[in-house]
């Protein structure tokens, strides 16, 4: 704020070229301080406001302003979203592949979570993981049989799996 208030006043003592600044006011032509402005400010600062659409017989303040200070965990679980899980945005046009996209998108979010509560490491971890899992399936067109090779599962694995009451 004290810098606004500087420039403002630096731009009063040498009105030519001025642009808009937020603590300037003109009046009939002349450029002054808005003193007025600069007071409501000073008495405001340090005072936080929350906006929102619920009754206060609904929901009261200071529940309001306790879900306000856990939203660094919906910013985290978009970062998750967009790192771990490698999702991006993608631009449909109708209204059921939109809602389609971001259900995807939060039962991923959803599983993601479970798993990372459940064995105590990050998805990243368990995804780098899961991604040494190989399995391959041939088929013989001749025999009509299928064959199944499996590689072995690291032991990291195996514990992730049974923490998550699943078997491989």
């Amino acid at each position: 704020m004290e810098k606004q208030i500087k420039r403002a006043k630096e731009i009063v003592s040498r009105p030519s070229g001025q642009k808009k600044v937020k603590f300037v006011q003109e009046k009939g032509g002349k450029v002054s301080l808005n003193e007025e402005l600069i007071e409501k400010n000073k008495q405001l600062l340090g005072i936080k406001g929350y906006f929102t659409n619920l009754k206060e017989e609904e929901v009261s303040n200071s529940m309001v302003i306790e879900r306000y200070h856990e939203l660094y965990r919906v910013e985290q679980a978009f970062r998750i979203s967009k790192n771990d899980l490698e999702m991006r945005p993608i631009f449909h046009f109708k209204e059921e592949p939109i809602k389609l996209h971001i259900l995807i998108c939060f039962i991923s979010l959803a599983l993601s979570k479970h798993i990372e509560l459940q064995t105590g490491i990050s998805i990243k971890k368990f995804v780098y993981e899961a991604k040494r899992v190989t399995d391959a399936r041939l088929f013989n067109k001749i025999t009509q049989k299928e064959y199944r090779m499996r590689k072995s599962l690291s032991q990291a694995m195996k514990d992730y799996l049974r923490k998550l009451n699943l078997s491989h």
